[in-house]
């Protein structure tokens, strides 16, 4: 992961997860260029919870760097920048739908930071990377 944003940690074991299903989902159905875009909606819906409040810049160049984990510079602006040409007609949804379970899965990760709080006295308002220490038993999700 990036050293730039540490908080990267948080989120790496969702974000390993989605590349698998996504590479197990729709390779071979749709092109390169979708998988690589549907994985970023992903992304920036998974760190929407935790950063939708923050500066814009700051989520995007996370983002940036969390889909950077997973796909070679060369595919990471076109994944970050461009909508691909749909290979098939429910391509478009699909994208949605992933987005939201990026969501999803960041609310639920928040919410078990707000849970940790309860038991541990770890402020879940504050920044993820404060509260990286204290949530070692997320990366065994």
């Amino acid at each position: 992961m990036d050293n730039q944003f540490p908080e990267a940690e948080f989120f790496a074991p969702k974000v390993e997860a989605a590349w698998s299903a996504l590479q197990l989902q729709y390779a071979g159905r749709i092109s390169e260029s979708e998988i690589d875009h549907l994985f970023a909606c992903f992304v920036m819906g998974l760190t929407t919870p935790d950063y939708a409040e923050q500066e814009p810049t700051l989520h995007f160049e996370l983002c940036r760097a969390l889909v950077a984990s997973k796909l070679p510079s060369e595919r990471l602006e076109t994944a970050l920048h461009s909508v691909p040409e749909p290979t098939q007609p429910w391509v478009e949804s699909a994208r949605g739908i992933i987005e939201g379970k990026g969501v999803q899965m960041g609310s639920v990760l928040r919410q078990s930071a707000h849970n940790t709080e309860k038991t541990t006295g770890v402020d879940t308002n504050s920044k993820p990377t404060e509260r990286l220490g204290n949530n070692e038993e997320m990366y065994n999700d």
